[in-house]
């Protein structure tokens, strides 16, 4: 009897996972999760632990290959010590990521594509010795291009996903700084077929 219900219960889950990627169906992916950031060719700097938050939109070309745009905010930039003094380097982005999503096996999908990001704040905090403030950074540059590559999973309609950012743009107009943006986000999500 166990073995009956277990094989009812792999059915219907892997009927729903199935239905949910229809050819030419759409699905809506609100997602929230956090972010660690860092910049590249840095070596004194450490990652920003942030927030980030969205939803995609994923229209099913096959039952294999999804393509999904979405809109996210996300909290970025670095830490960094400088003489004692501790300075955060906040850099806020809505991020538009345009994926390929290959699933390779039910529920596990890899991803690859292009994501613009748009400046929304960028500001330089610093604390030394309990005394601290903020300055807005006015050479960051508004315009931020990575390539977002990852892989998700889906557990019925919660959708967990994991992706690596990797900067194609400097981030500061000052051409002697060479830094890209980096980061590391999981989110996790719940999938509406619509």
């Amino acid at each position: 009897m166990k073995k009956i219900m277990f094989v009812a219960i792999a059915m219907m889950v892997s009927m729903t996972t199935f239905a949910q990627r229809e050819v030419g169906t759409l699905s809506l992916q609100p997602r929230v999760g956090i972010s660690a950031a860092d910049f590249n060719n840095t070596d004194d700097t450490k990652a920003r632990v942030g927030f980030i938050a969205g939803a995609e939109l994923e229209y099913y070309v096959s039952n294999m290959l999804g393509i999904s745009a979405g809109m996210f905010y996300s909290q970025q930039g670095a830490e960094f010590e400088i003489g004692g003094a501790d300075f955060t380097c906040k850099l806020d982005y809505v991020n538009v990521p345009i994926i390929a999503n290959l699933y390779v096996w039910k529920g596990l999908a890899l991803k690859a594509g292009l994501q613009p990001g748009f400046k929304m704040s960028s500001k330089l905090e610093g604390s030394y010795a309990g005394f601290g403030g903020s300055t807005d950074m006015d050479d960051v540059k508004s315009i931020d291009l990575s390539v977002p590559v990852g892989i998700s999973y889906d557990f019925g309609r919660l959708v967990l996903d994991a992706r690596y950012n990797f900067g194609l743009t400097k981030i500061f107009e000052d051409s002697n700084l060479d830094s890209k943006n980096l980061s590391f986000q999981l989110t996790l999500g719940y999938k509406f077929t619509l």
